[in-house]
């Protein structure tokens, strides 16, 4: 999914498992992708949503036994809103995302590929959403102008190895003593703006555009990014969501593997705010 903000809205991209049904599609030529999968590309086109990509990929490449998965990848047009473009912020292009098959840059998952969590094993990856984020950009927050360099070792050795670069809505998972006393439980997730530092968290405001990503789970997970755990998608509780209305429709369907918000689960752990963070960590 892309997200470009442009006069309040923008184009937004989601890779998605599912099943759709579209008229006047035309079957392009099979290539070899990035991960080393053959692809069948069928682009189809639909007056309200412009151009869609459904792709076979032959799981078998990936050693489950031939499998035909079907992937749909689309791009929409939604408000830049914080909801909308905390979904596809959270890690920048070359993050190595670790997997059942080994590293992977972010930008080469797809749906199906089964990625390693810190709580449940090798989970298959459902969704992928992705946005540029654009320095000056009109119609946009500060803070989406921003990402933060996690530089090699700064949580532990190999968390991360080698830098990470992440966007404005990555959080961390966290078992730091000072931070978990303040919630009273055994981890939380903390936002990675809350830790910079100009030492060994850095403030970057990228020259050009740098497309950033986000991957959701049948439940929300911890992943692990350049070996840093950080979490996958989630909207947070029903007190953090406040959408209504045309919004609550259109944020839903970027997400066409799920009918509900109460689909994406309850979150993990609990999720510190911003400034709770830093009051923790300069206590």
């Amino acid at each position: 999914m892309r997200y470009t903000p442009s006069g309040g809205k923008a184009p937004l991209r989601v890779t998605t498992v599912g099943e759709f049904g579209f008229s006047d599609c035309d079957v392009g030529t099979s290539f070899m992708g990035g991960s080393g999968l053959i692809r069948t590309s069928v682009v189809c086109r639909t007056p309200s949503d412009g151009e869609v990509t459904t792709r076979r990929v032959n799981a078998g490449d990936r050693g489950d036994a031939g499998t035909l998965l079907e992937i749909t990848d689309f791009s929409r047009v939604a408000p830049a809103m914080s909801i909308f473009e905390g979904a596809f912020s959270a890690m920048a292009r070359g993050s190595i995302i670790a997997t059942e098959e080994g590293p992977i840059a972010v930008e080469d998952l797809l749906p199906g590929t089964r990625v390693l969590t810190r709580d449940n094993g090798a989970q298959p990856l459902l969704w992928v959403g992705s946005m540029a984020l654009t320095p000056n950009g009109q119609n946009q927050s500060d803070r989406m102008a921003k990402l933060s360099r996690v530089t090699a070792d700064s949580f532990g050795l190999g968390r991360p190895m080698p830098d990470l670069l992440l966007g404005p809505s990555a959080r961390l998972f966290r078992r730091d003593a000072v931070l978990v006393s303040a919630l009273g439980t055994k981890a939380a997730l903390a936002p990675i703006t809350a830790f910079i530092d100009g030492d060994t968290v850095l403030e970057i405001t990228p020259a050009t555009p740098v497309r950033v990503y986000h991957l959701a789970f049948e439940h929300h997970q911890i992943i692990f990014a350049n070996g840093l755990e950080v979490e996958s998608y989630h909207p947070g509780s029903r007190n953090d969501i406040q959408l209504t209305g045309q919004i609550r429709s259109l944020f839903l369907a970027m997400f066409p593997h799920i009918k509900s918000l109460s689909e994406f689960g309850p979150p993990a752990y609990p999720r510190m705010t911003l400034e709770k963070t830093m009051i923790v960590l300069a206590a």
